[in-house]
């Protein structure tokens, strides 16, 4: 499992790559939610790319609720874009698609809530 973070204008892009299980999950919590109080320099807007994750069990499904009450908090706003096909069932099937914007693409979630962002934004 990997996390990045990468900030676009006034939103803070994360990217997390390869499987959230219960063996990576704690990891995750612990450089995802110290990111989130950085991003309040960023307008509070968080994307969570997940094009390059593979899984998700559902200790990484607490994790990104607990990142998404982090968030309310606070009052950010943070979306979820690229979900892989497998990923999309898991999130129809929690109603994690009730509990996040999901956006089809990178570039759609930046267009949507910072056109700022996207007009910097170099992904496809």
């Amino acid at each position: 499992m990997e996390c990045q973070t990468q900030e676009l204008a006034n939103v803070m892009l994360v990217r997390l790559a390869g499987r959230v299980d219960h063996t990576t999950a704690k990891r995750l919590e612990d450089q995802l939610l110290p990111q989130l109080d950085s991003a309040a320099g960023v307008d509070g807007k968080v994307v969570l790319d997940l094009s390059n994750l593979d899984y998700m069990s559902s200790a990484g499904l607490r994790v990104l609720t607990l990142a998404a009450k982090h968030c309310q908090k606070q009052q950010r706003e943070i979306v979820v874009a690229a979900l892989q096909p497998l990923l999309q069932e898991v999130f129809r099937i929690s109603r994690f698609d009730t509990v996040f914007k999901v956006f089809k693409t990178v570039r759609e979630a930046l267009e949507t809530i910072a056109p700022a962002a996207a007009s910097v934004y170099e992904g496809h």
